[in-house]
């Protein structure tokens, strides 16, 4: 067993989708970093995410030159928005020629991974374990960590916290330093990783039984969205039942049962907590927020948190300027803000316009008439248009 200690610029403690998306951008502008992941590459490359890369996450990348080597799939510019089974196809409104795309988090998470790794040749410690953060206000910060090698300490400038909603990164910081702001909102998801693929549009569907989505999940898989009690785990749901409660949904009986792959119980709530940084410690996507995932919006504001820590790092790293960095938190807190409000309008919404059992028929009716307002509306149908791309 060895101990060794190093020294770097950033280190960045997560491979997500926006710790590996900080650590591109970083090494393309010469800033050095280190990547710390709890698991193996090989189960980073399979583990399943939710998530489509909305037109600002587009634009990001195409600003930092990375677009063309790590953004797939088809454009995302429609939504089948399906009442009791009738459908109506919303297409999102473009003045910048800037669509979204279907590459899912999980096909970006293995670009970025390839891109990182094997063309910048970028240094992620994988398998790491007891990741422990010293962010000491007269010293520089430290990290340590074990592996099968021993034990080891980074000294470095930053620590970015990409280690989602349960890592040691937000963990770390003194109690009383952070506010958190919740709300749940009182049911859940079962997301269903189906051997079927969407074969018109993406579906986002109400009807008296409750909601239902589909979105795609590759040429040959989708993902079903079925709402369920907050209590309700596998024993509640065999694949028969799923089946039966989507075509139930849909009010569509010619659906055929196919292979459920696997099976994932969302709460839904909204966290933020503020603020997002802590002397030189700074938090990224979910160790910082969560949002519903109606609005498709929590890898995207992750992106956006990346994008501005990005820029900010490069200054104080090259720079020696660190107003950018001091900044960040009220930087993306307002845009983070905006869209946990939109999410939230998305989940009550889409919940109220369906079981009038949830919140009763006044409720069901009025959310069914803001859906229909995105038809009747130009005014509503833009509006929606930008924070369905990220551009509000």
């Amino acid at each position: 067993m060895t101990s060794t200690s190093e020294e770097t610029t950033v280190i960045i403690v997560g491979a997500g989708v926006s710790g590996l998306t900080l650590a591109s951008f970083l090494r393309t502008s010469g800033v050095a970093c280190v990547v710390l992941e709890r698991i193996d590459r090989a189960r980073v490359e399979v583990r399943q995410r939710a998530g489509v890369v909305d037109a600002r996450a587009v634009r990001m990348f195409e600003q930092w030159g990375l677009a063309d080597k790590l953004l797939a799939g088809p454009l995302a510019q429609t939504i089948d928005y399906r009442v009791n089974g009738v459908g109506r196809i919303f297409e999102t409104i473009e003045d910048d020629g800037s669509p979204g795309r279907f590459c899912t988090q999980q096909m970006l998470v293995n670009n970025l991974l390839r891109e990182l790794i094997d063309v910048m040749a970028g240094d992620i410690r994988f398998s790491v374990t007891d990741v422990s953060i010293q962010n000491d206000e007269d010293r520089r910060p430290r990290v340590s960590y074990s592996d099968a090698a021993g034990a080891h300490e980074f000294v470095c400038d930053y620590i970015i916290g990409c280690d989602a909603e349960h890592g040691v990164s937000r963990a770390s910081i003194p109690d009383g330093v952070l506010t958190k702001y919740s709300h749940d909102f009182g049911y859940a998801w079962l997301a269903a990783l189906v051997e079927a693929p969407v074969t018109g549009h993406p579906i986002m569907g109400v009807s008296d039984h409750g909601f239902v989505a589909q979105l795609p999940r590759g040429p040959h898989r989708s993902r079903y969205y079925l709402q369920c009690a907050f209590s309700d785990g596998p024993a509640d749901w065999p694949d028969t039942r799923i089946w039966d409660e989507i075509r139930l949904r849909l009010c569509d009986n010619t659906i055929e049962n196919a292979v459920v792959h696997d099976k994932d119980f969302v709460p839904m709530r909204s966290v933020v907590y503020a603020p997002m940084q802590y002397r030189n410690l700074f938090l990224v996507g979910d160790a910082a927020h969560l949002l519903p995932p109606t609005g498709a919006k929590g890898m995207n504001l992750a992106l956006y948190d990346v994008d501005v820590l990005a820029q900010a790092l490069v200054r104080a790293a090259r720079d020696r300027d660190r107003a950018a960095l001091d900044a960040y938190s009220s930087t993306v807190l307002p845009h983070i803000w905006k869209y946990q409000e939109f999410s939230a309008w998305m989940t009550d919404t889409m919940h109220d316009a369906g079981d009038p059992t949830q919140n009763g028929t006044f409720r069901q009716m009025a959310a069914r008439a803001r859906l229909d307002n995105l038809f009747d509306s130009p005014t509503a149908a833009r509006l929606h248009s930008e924070y369905q791309r990220g551009l509000n």
